[in-house]
């Protein structure tokens, strides 16, 4: 996790809440400049969550989170060969379902320590077709 902040200032009560939830999914290749370090694949993932009360339309609460993964290629990987890999939407997808996971699962866990229910949020991805 990079970064998690939330706001709800709504008062307390038992009415239902419906929360929606967007995110974002930035992948990246990181060529190193000193001989010897690995090339690197960057995954970011921003995940942005509303929720408003079902009986009162002013009462609204949001939710963002930042998560980063880092992962090595091994040292034989050449950049062209990482490039055409990251260009490779299936290889896109491994990448990101290793991390999509874990971030929904504190994502998750926040907006419940916050007192939302959140396990109808998904905890994994659906792969392309």
């Amino acid at each position: 996790m990079v970064a998690y902040s939330s706001e709800n200032r709504a008062e307390s009560n038992r009415d239902p809440w419906e929360i929606h939830l967007d995110n974002t999914i930035e992948i990246g290749l990181a060529v190193p400049t000193v001989a010897g370090n690995p090339i690197q694949a960057w995954v970011k993932l921003a995940l942005r969550a509303t929720a408003q009360s079902s009986k009162n339309a002013q009462a609204k609460a949001t939710f963002s989170g930042e998560y980063q993964a880092i992962f090595d290629y091994p040292a034989a990987t050449t950049e062209s060969d990482a490039s055409a890999l990251i260009a490779a939407e299936e290889h896109q997808y491994l990448l990101t379902a290793q991390v999509f996971p874990l971030a929904m699962s504190h994502f998750r866990r926040e907006l419940q320590s916050t007192g939302f229910d959140a396990r109808e949020l998904p905890l994994g991805m659906e792969k392309p077709v």
